[in-house]
């Protein structure tokens, strides 16, 4: 009887090789084909307000940001909170439901979770990890589960404000695993549209950075932002767009 020697045949790893070549190949025209959406000057931003507004007060204003270690890391949700109190006359407080690593078929199932935060408005952000060629999802799975949780948000606390958020692109080889970002942040878009949900689109403020080079200097390990990054080109239009929903600070 022949012995199993732990190796795969030589056809076999030749077969392997190929389809290797064939996924880094796919992949990298893949990347080029959506850098192409961002070629030359990147698109406007497609802010809008949600359709559902929070009601006036002068008490606490509770936001829960939902997402991924785009959310859960670094000090943007504090200064955010901090940015709002200045303005709104009124405390501005943001908790954060979201894991490294964590894309919509996770966030589907955390609207019980958000809910029992009593958010006054709900911060929504997934595409990245959605994108992931490791272990994201197609755009019609990532679809579905975005119109799961916005259901179950409004069926929870009915007029509830939701807006979607876009974030920064990736570089180098987290970049190359996520060849549809772009697809998924016009994803966003539509989404938010149709479901009369809120967007802050910062994808395209990123992109723009990138095209200036600044790439390396803004994402050091190629997918999460600095402080001081998010704190030049997000921070501001976060606080801006969802200011426009806070008397004082509108």
């Amino acid at each position: 009887m022949p012995s199993w020697s732990g190796r795969p045949s030589r056809p076999l790893r030749a077969l392997l090789l190929l389809l290797l070549l064939i996924l880094v190949a796919g992949g990298l025209w893949a990347a080029g084909r959506v850098a192409g959406l961002y070629a030359g000057e990147p698109p406007a931003p497609a802010h809008r307000l949600p359709d559902a507004l929070p009601a006036p007060g002068t008490g606490p204003f509770r936001i829960v940001a939902l997402g991924t270690s785009l959310t859960a890391r670094g000090d943007w949700p504090d200064s955010l909170g901090t940015r709002l109190s200045a303005c709104a006359g009124r405390p501005v407080t943001v908790e954060r439901v979201a894991k490294a690593g964590a894309g919509s078929n996770w966030g589907r199932d955390q609207a019980a979770a958000v809910l029992a935060l009593s958010p006054d408005l709900v911060l929504i952000e997934f595409a990245i990890n959605d994108a992931d060629l490791r272990d994201g999802v197609s755009l019609a799975r990532a679809r579905d589960n975005h119109l799961a949780l916005i259901a179950a948000l409004e069926a929870g606390r009915p007029g509830l404000p939701l807006m979607l958020m876009t974030m920064n692109g990736a570089e180098g080889l987290r970049g190359l695993m996520r060849p549809w970002l772009a697809a998924h942040h016009a994803q966003y878009r539509d989404l938010a549209a149709g479901r009369g949900s809120g967007l802050i689109d910062l994808a395209p403020l990123w992109a723009a950075a990138f095209a200036a080079g600044r790439g390396p200097e803004l994402l050091p390990d190629g997918l999460h932002p600095t402080d001081a990054a998010v704190a030049e080109i997000a921070l501001p239009v976060m606080a801006a767009e969802i200011g426009r929903l806070l008397p004082g600070c509108s």
